[in-house]
């Protein structure tokens, strides 16, 4: 793929599994522990989306904390110790496996790296220290910086802003089709890593690849 010179990655979903701190806590959780994960994730989610709409920040810890006391609500789960649990595990999400030889492989190659996350700041730091990948980034962009979360322009003028580079050398990574969708509008080069072999959505902007893994990146820049 010509002229990209920063590769640049959301976080949650495509650099860290969501589902990593339910997953970790099921025998607590017990059978649920799958819905409390979709719900959680899809409610945290949408309310981004709704503040935005609404024109009321808060940050994403708080987003999440919401996300999860709703999912815990509607499936009956009441244990204080489990969603504080919960909340302490989002801190330190496990990295897909491929995650940290990827990103090697890209620095390897010249190229700068970064995240763009609705994540807050401590949370991004928290992760990425966690993965023990940080040595392997060049910027960690939040929306802390805007006060408004993606699909925003806004959000994505942040690689513009501080890595000083133009929109056509960014190529783009997200697991998140509406992410992807909105980038690519927003005129950067996009990869979908489809992991859950999902339906792109009915939105402006496309996919320049999908792949289902970020282990096939290499392939990406031969073709």
């Amino acid at each position: 793929m010509d002229k990209i010179t920063t590769c640049v990655f959301d976080a949650y979903g495509t650099l860290f599994d969501v589902n990593a701190a339910c997953r970790e806590l099921s025998k607590e959780v017990g059978d649920k522990w799958n819905e409390l994960s979709s719900l959680w994730r899809i409610r945290q989610v949408e309310y981004t989306w709704l503040r935005n709409s609404m024109k009321e920040y808060i940050d994403f810890w708080k987003i999440t904390s919401d996300a999860l006391d709703y999912a815990m609500e509607t499936l009956n789960i009441n244990n204080i110790k489990l969603r504080d649990e919960l909340l302490s595990l989002y801190l330190k999400l496990e990295a897909y496996p491929e995650v940290k030889s990827v990103l090697k492989t890209i620095k390897n190659m010249g190229l700068k790296t970064a995240i763009l996350s609705n994540g807050n700041n401590k949370m991004l730091e928290s992760a990425v220290i966690n993965a023990n990948i940080k040595t392997l980034l060049d910027e960690i962009l939040s929306v802390d910086e805007c006060k408004v979360y993606k699909p925003a322009s806004v959000v994505y003028d942040l690689v513009g802003r501080k890595m000083g580079v133009k929109k056509q050398n960014v190529l783009f990574f997200s697991s998140n089709a509406w992410d992807m969708h909105a980038a690519s509008n927003y005129g950067f080069k996009t990869i979908w890593v489809n992991r859950s072999d999902s339906t792109l959505e009915k939105l402006p902007g496309k996919p320049d690849k999908i792949i289902n893994s970020l282990e096939q990146i290499e392939k990406i820049f031969k073709n």
